[in-house]
């Protein structure tokens, strides 16, 4: 009998050491965050910690930052970030002969000074898979199957261009180096720069958004490059431009849908394969006609239902503020279009 008194509470505790684990496990890696008007560094810092990445910011890191999450993937906090400070993040490999090279670049990314010194390569184009919530794509599961090898930095443009992570090394770097096993890209960099005899770095890079197209498929904008100098730069949204040879495009497009939910991939590749006709169709049309046909294009009904939920989804995610703020630059833009047709 008195065993029976100690065995309950015994059980008791251990049910509430195991519900405690799974708790804490269940959360591993997941960022909660409450904080009004907090210092940018601090939210990124505790982003950084409870997500288990690093981030490199070119941003003023005094930049005050709303945020209320509970249990995010961490790219989804570092995209609201993103969106509130009106700038653009990017997952980036930083590759060189050794860890102080990547060091020093990303200490003058910070600085915000201009890496001329290295060469990017980054496909760019539009932002065209993505969660039908909204929320924001981790690349680092995208998987790339590497078809060259030889030299790093046709591999490099490979891998950038399959599945829209930016590479970045030296550019008196080029040694030789075999491709790696096929597998996600959080793998593959990594030991395409090892075979090259050098180091590498995962980093997600936040800098100040250099121009706006709040109207474009997808929203996002484009600019030159984050770190050195890139062939085919690009970002999160942006235009059409810098998307590689349609078969790599394709593959990369594909290796971004199956990271998406089952029931999300087929309506994602109905979006891709309308945007890519649509560009085929009038990529060699004078630039009036061109513009021309996009207007029609954009007006479709169903090509505006799918530019509205895309901005929607991101102006979920601004503060009232911004989300005012923008409702007015659309109606000035609105006036003064108006203005000159009349004129």
């Amino acid at each position: 009998m008195p065993q029976n008194r100690l065995l309950l509470p015994a059980l008791l505790g251990l049910l509430v050491l195991l519900w405690g684990a799974w708790h804490l496990y269940s959360g591993w890696g997941l960022v909660t965050l409450d904080v009004r008007d907090a210092p940018l560094s601090k939210v990124l810092a505790s982003i950084s910690r409870q997500g288990g990445i690093e981030i490199a910011s070119g941003l003023d890191p005094t930049t005050p930052v709303t945020l209320k999450v509970k249990r995010v993937p961490p790219v989804e906090a570092l995209d609201i970030v993103a969106v509130r400070t009106d700038s653009s993040w990017r997952l980036a490999y930083l590759g060189a002969p050794n860890d102080a090279d990547i060091k020093a670049v990303l200490a003058n990314f910070r600085a915000g000074a201009e890496a001329t010194d290295w060469t990017s390569h980054g496909a760019g184009g539009f932002g065209m898979v993505e969660p039908q919530s909204g929320a924001a794509l981790d690349l680092r599961a995208v998987r790339w199957n590497p078809s060259g090898s030889g030299n790093l930095s046709s591999l490099l443009e490979e891998a950038s261009q399959k599945t829209g992570v930016l590479l970045a090394a030296p550019s008196g770097w080029k040694p030789a180096a075999d491709a790696p096993k096929p597998g996600p890209i959080a793998d593959a960099a990594p030991q395409l720069f090892r075979n090259a005899g050098g180091a590498c770095r995962e980093v997600f890079l936040l800098r100040a958004r250099p121009s706006r197209d709040d109207d474009g498929f997808g929203g996002g904008g484009r600019g030159g490059p984050w770190i050195g100098g890139a062939s085919g730069d690009g970002e999160r949204g942006g235009g059409w431009r810098g998307m590689g040879s349609p078969e790599r495009t394709a593959e990369r497009v594909e290796a971004q849908i199956a990271l998406l939910p089952k029931g999300e991939q087929e309506k994602a590749r109905g979006d891709y394969k309308m945007m890519r006709d649509f560009w085929q169709s009038v990529r060699d049309l004078p630039e009036d006609q061109r513009r021309a046909k996009a207007q029609e294009f954009f007006n479709r009904p169903e090509v505006a239902e799918r530019m509205d939920e895309r901005r929607m989804s991101r102006e979920a995610k601004m503060t009232p503020k911004q989300r005012v703020e923008r409702a007015q630059r659309y109606l000035e833009r609105k006036a003064a279009m108006k203005k000159s047709g009349q004129s």
